[in-house]
């Protein structure tokens, strides 16, 4: 955690050229928060080197915005179809030169490493991703798709870094007793490492929620 602002802030992407999830997140002694997040999109029509050119400028518009420290990102996986892989490569690559020339760290995660993380299970659908990072971050409402994608991507190194010492393991906890709004609730929830009964927990508890 940097020593001056005694603070971690993270910006988050779920790299594409058409839709670009972010996120920043803020852990401190508090916890953890969203400070902000949403989705860019470049003008449909436009041709791709437009797009990119687009995603360049909002990103490092975010950048120097939120004044973040780290950047954490998809990392690229293997795609069947060779024009799609080069086009997320190239925009996967903004963010990461961007964030680079600043002289931030750049952390990047294999999706199935996210999904373990915030939902337990590296197999896990995009929509229990979404309702995962709703409840634990405490969002009035569900975040889309690739919103939550960004999300979840930098609340994956917030507790990469728990995990390595830098934060305090408490910091990154849900509060206990929390509720999210939607329908979805549980209480004294297991620390984040445990995220596989956590998830159960939520979901049990929302099954007896609708017995009721």
């Amino acid at each position: 955690m940097p020593d001056d602002h005694n603070e971690l802030r993270v910006l988050g992407v779920d790299p594409g050229s058409r839709k670009l999830g972010w996120a920043v997140l803020v852990a401190d002694r508090d916890g953890v928060r969203v400070v902000a997040s949403g989705t860019l999109t470049p003008p449909k029509s436009a041709a791709l080197a437009a797009r990119l050119g687009f995603l360049l400028n909002e990103l490092a518009a975010l950048l120097s915005q939120h004044r973040v420290d780290a950047l954490a990102v998809e990392q690229a996986f293997v795609y069947k179809n060779p024009k799609t892989a080069l086009v997320i490569g190239q925009a996967r690559g903004l963010p990461i030169a961007l964030a680079a020339a600043r002289g931030l760290s750049v952390h990047e995660y294999q999706p199935s490493v996210v999904k373990r993380a915030v939902v337990g299970s590296g197999r896990a659908s995009k929509e229990q991703v979404r309702h995962m990072v709703q409840l634990q971050l405490r969002l009035p409402d569900l975040p889309q798709e690739d919103e939550a994608d960004a999300l979840a991507i930098a609340l994956t190194h917030t507790r990469e870094v728990a995990h390595r010492g830098g934060v305090e393991p408490e910091l990154l906890a849900v509060s206990r007793g929390a509720q999210a709004r939607g329908g979805w609730e549980a209480a004294a929830p297991p620390p984040p490492t445990d995220a596989r009964a956590y998830y159960a927990a939520v979901v049990a508890a929302a099954k007896g929620r609708k017995r009721r």
